[in-house]
């Protein structure tokens, strides 16, 4: 992608438009985006407030005229679309795709078909829209036709070569061998290609420090399963597992944060029934005053501290206070990041499945993962851990790290308390609350969605 005004981007077909590669994740690509503020002057993020997580984010480049479609259960690329030629400079094997000008359109078909992309397979009508979607491996073009112009008995080339048919109006990348193929599954299918582009297999095996992480597994007994891209699973196990451990597997941390947080410590769990099972510790989001320097992690060793991984989608809390012999990690927490939520891209979506085995009291196994809305997990882990504790109101509508988890009163006699960022100003999108049960705590968005997952 252009990363300067009047550069043209390179139409890579089935992989990328510039920088902007398929199988990006949404956190690594909005924040390169957001970086080239003189060129992409509006970001706008669109989706659906009740499932951000079942249906598409959209990034939307007005000014550029593009549009980007990431699927919303692991928030990677799936589609670029071009929706306006003369915001964009194009090329494609060192020619231009269109040439800008004042009040020129996009390319027509036969600067496509003759010049840019070569023959290709017959597409389909679209008579909804009146349509023509010309397909290649990995992009496809759509060509106005007149619907009273379109004959099923002519050759696709006689009519878009035709008066009928207009200069194409947009134009779509995506990976597959055309587009009625790759339409039906393009959010579900298995993505291939790295979250971040520079993650590859030979960097990744040289050093597992170097590997992209696709997802973490709790299992019962503390053990906690990071699966990776290239390498093999790195096991954590809480209160056993050194700084040295998570350094060697999954590299230094983006920032180590050491502010400590007790406020939610009276309710921790002292075998009370109802009580908000926590641990005595809650993380406030980082900012640049509390950044450790990591040129020398063995700072860390006499105090408690944070393991911010941003682009892996999760922090771990190592505590010197816990262990007599050396510091250990004690507690994992999670990052959803849900559109709409106040974490939203400060960190890497990260998915998750808890799986345990059958116990006494629940002879079947359990699973909860992090794309189920909580009132579908909160009935399994009732019948799992028994209980009905009510939420407590969390409140992260406020920008200082100082006060970003406040508790609020007034929810559980079933009062709106409205949270307060700020200067006072009202937010919607901080309104959280926390859900505790043995070893987890769940922070829930309005809509249900799991923003975050505590392991401890």
């Amino acid at each position: 992608m252009a990363t300067s005004a009047g550069t043209a981007a390179v139409v890579v077909p089935g992989k990328a438009l510039g920088f902007i590669a398929l199988g990006s994740s949404l956190h690594y690509l909005l924040s390169r985006l957001r970086s080239y503020e003189k060129v992409f002057t509006s970001i706008s993020t669109v989706y659906e407030p009740s499932s951000p997580l079942s249906s598409p984010v959209i990034i939307l480049l007005e000014n550029n005229g593009i549009r980007l479609r990431f699927d919303g259960a692991d928030q990677r690329l799936r589609l670029i679309e071009v929706l306006d030629f003369q915001k964009c400079a194009l090329t494609y094997n060192n020619r231009d795709i269109v040439k800008l000008a004042a009040g020129a359109g996009g390319p027509t078909f036969k600067s496509i078909y003759n010049k840019s992309f070569g023959p290709t397979y017959p597409g389909e009508y679209v008579e909804s829209q009146g349509l023509y979607v010309l397909s290649y491996p990995g992009v496809a073009f759509s060509f106005p036709i007149k619907k009273k112009a379109w004959k099923e008995d002519v050759d696709f080339v006689s009519l878009l070569s035709s008066s009928n048919a207009k200069p194409a109006t947009s134009m779509a990348i995506f990976n597959g061998e055309s587009w009625a193929e790759a339409r039906n599954d393009l959010f579900t299918r298995p993505v291939q290609t790295p979250r971040i582009p520079h993650v590859v297999k030979a960097s990744a095996h040289l050093s597992p420090a170097n590997d992209e992480v696709e997802s973490i597994k709790i299992h019962d007994g503390n053990n906690i399963e990071i699966i990776r891209r290239h390498n093999p699973p790195f096991w954590i196990t809480l209160h056993l597992t050194t700084p040295q451990d998570l350094i060697s597997e999954l590299g230094p941390p983006d920032v180590i944060y050491r502010k400590s947080d007790h406020r939610l410590s009276i309710h921790r769990s002292r075998g009370g029934h109802g009580a908000l099972d926590v641990d005595d510790t809650e993380e406030d989001t980082p900012s640049d005053d509390d950044d450790s320097d990591l040129s020398d992690l063995s700072t860390t060793s006499n105090s408690d501290c944070f393991y911010n991984y941003f682009n892996h989608g999760f922090d771990i809390f190592v505590s010197a206070v816990r262990s007599s012999a050396h510091p250990v990690a004690t507690k994992v927490i999670i990052h959803g990041n849900v559109p709409g939520s106040y974490e939203f891209q400060r960190y890497r979506r990260c998915r998750w499945t808890i799986d345990l085995p059958a116990a006494a009291k629940t002879p079947v196994e359990f699973r909860v993962d992090s794309e189920m809305s909580f009132q579908d997990a909160l009935v399994q882990l009732r019948k799992r851990f028994g209980g009905g504790q009510k939420p407590m109101p969390l409140s992260r509508g406020s920008d200082s790290p100082s006060s970003s988890c406040e508790l609020l009163g007034g929810w559980e006699d079933g009062d709106s308390a409205a949270i307060k960022g700020v200067g006072g100003h009202e937010t919607t999108f901080g309104n959280t609350e926390l859900y505790g049960f043995p070893g987890f705590i769940f922070e829930v968005l309005r809509n249900k969605s799991i923003s975050c997952l505590t392991v401890f």
